[in-house]
This record gives C-alpha cells, sequence and structure tokens, in this order.
C-alpha cells in the first residue's frame, strides 16, 4: 500500500494547488469516467451506495415524525454528500495507484479519513457550523411565515407551495437555500479529494476548490446542476437509486478533481 502515500511522502510539501480552466461540457465527460470506474469495481461502490440508501430511508423516517422540515433535511443530505463519499474517493485513488494491477481494499477506503485527519476534522466542523446556519434559517423563516404555535405539517406546506400569495416567500426560501448551497458546493466540490490526495490544510483546500469554481462558472453551475438532478432522481426511487447515483457521482467528482486542480511549486 506505499504506493497510496507516495503523493503524501514526497510530493506535496513541495507543490501547492492551483485551479485551472476546463471545457464547459467536461462534466459529461467525468460522469462517463465515474460510471467506467463504478463498473470496474461494483461490489465496494455498491457497498457504500447502500449506505447512502439507509441513509435516505432514515432521512425519510425523520421527516414523517417532523415534516415541515423535508426540505431542509434534504438540503443537508446534498451538503453531507462530498463528505461522507471520502471513502469512494479512496477507492478512485486506489484505481489510479494500481492501473488495473492490484485489487481496491475496501478496508483501506474505510479508514482513507486517517491520512489528513485534522484537515478533515476542521472540514467537518465547518460544514457542520454552515448546515446549522441552514437549519436556524430554515426554521425561522418558516416561524415567521406561518406565524402559529406549531410549525405546518408536509400537506400544508405542499399545498401553500401553489399558493400565489405564498410566492415572495418560497422565492426568499429557495434564494436563501441556493445562497447556502452555493457556498458549501464552491468550498466542497475539489476540497475533500484535495484533502485527501495531498497534506494540505483544509483552508488551502477550500480556497482552491473556490478558485477551481470561479475559474469555471457555467462548468462547475453544469456540474452543480447534474449532481442534484441525479440525487433528485435517487430520491424520486424512494431512495433505491442512489445505491448507484451516489457512488457514480462521487468518482466522477474524483474525476473532476483531477482536472480541475494542478500543482505548482
Amino acid at each position: 500500500m506505499d504506493v497510496l502515500h507516495h503523493d503524501h511522502d514526497h510530493e506535496t510539501p513541495q507543490l501547492r494547488p492551483v485551479a485551472r480552466k476546463v471545457e464547459l461540457l467536461q462534466p459529461l465527460q467525468w460522469l462517463k469516467r465515474g460510471f467506467r470506474d463504478f463498473q470496474k469495481v461494483p461490489a465496494d461502490c455498491l457497498f457504500y451506495g447502500a449506505i447512502f440508501v439507509l441513509m435516505g430511508y432514515l432521512l425519510g423516517s425523520y421527516v414523517e415524525q417532523a415534516p415541515e422540515l423535508v426540505i431542509t433535511f434534504a438540503t443537508i443530505f446534498l451538503l453531507a454528500g462530498p463528505f461522507l463519499a471520502i471513502g469512494i474517493y479512496d477507492i478512485a485513488k486506489q484505481m489510479e495507484a494500481f492501473d488495473g494491477h492490484g485489487r481496491v481494499k475496501l478496508l483501506h477506503s474505510l479508514t482513507a479519513w486517517r491520512v489528513n485527519m485534522q484537515g478533515f476534522s476542521l472540514y467537518a466542523v465547518l460544514l457542520a457550523v454552515l448546515v446549522f446556519g441552514w437549519f436556524r434559517v430554515s426554521l425561522l423563516m418558516f416561524a415567521l411565515f406561518y406565524d402559529t404555535a406549531a410549525l405546518p405539517n408536509l400537506n400544508e406546506i405542499v399545498a401553500d407551495a401553489f399558493n400565489p400569495d405564498n410566492l415572495q416567500f418560497l422565492i426568499a426560501y429557495i434564494a436563501v437555500g441556493f445562497v447556502f448551497a452555493q457556498v458549501v458546493f464552491s468550498v466542497s466540490v475539489v476540497a475533500i479529494p484535495l484533502l485527501l490526495d495531498k497534506e494540505v490544510d483544509t483552508i488551502t483546500a477550500m480556497i482552491a476548490s473556490v478558485q477551481s469554481v470561479l475559474r469555471n462558472v457555467l462548468t462547475m453551475g453544469i456540474w452543480a446542476a447534474i449532481i442534484v438532478a441525479m440525487t433528485v432522481v435517487g430520491f424520486a426511487t424512494y431512495y433505491l437509486g442512489l445505491i448507484i447515483i451516489m457512488p457514480v457521482l462521487a468518482l466522477a467528482s474524483w474525476h473532476a478533481y483531477r482536472d480541475l486542480i494542478t500543482f505548482e511549486r
């Protein structure tokens, strides 16, 4: 397994991550490569996919008890995805290192976070702060809008969504949610793969991630739309579709990182 740590031991200390420009439709190539990688190690990928499905069912179970939070918890699921996919990123990295010669080790991927524990820990804290902030803002907006002692049930929320009188609230809620999601997407789209691949600190990884978005605004907008659309499909299939969709997206995200980030002395 020494080959998996080669970058950490020799290359990273002298190099800094730099974002580069990619083609507008490059996200389609990332998806193609991600699906190709999935086909090479389906059992390992399905293991992680099953975890996402389980999370989906747990999410659905909680939403039944607190239906007014359905949008909030769906957003949390989207925001936490990059961090939960560390193991799949490690599978992609192992596949690169072995280059078809050798077998991916699932156990290694389960403990991949240990290669940069400090970086991942700080990222987890920052992600938690962002998610908690969105959670509180979401609750506040519902409370202010409905102005009742008890928050509405899911049927009331759905009914009100089609009421023209509530258009202002819906626009405000979606806009605030979009801002939170955009912030998290920008700071994480390549930060987690970078933290896994190189010995960089969390802030450096996040800055590189934001720079990659700024240098490829339209391309990353397409990539974000693909991620959201495929995740929605996964939810619409009663979470079962997540068993394939999430691993493919994570593997594709690794290829996005490889294309978006280069290293300079």
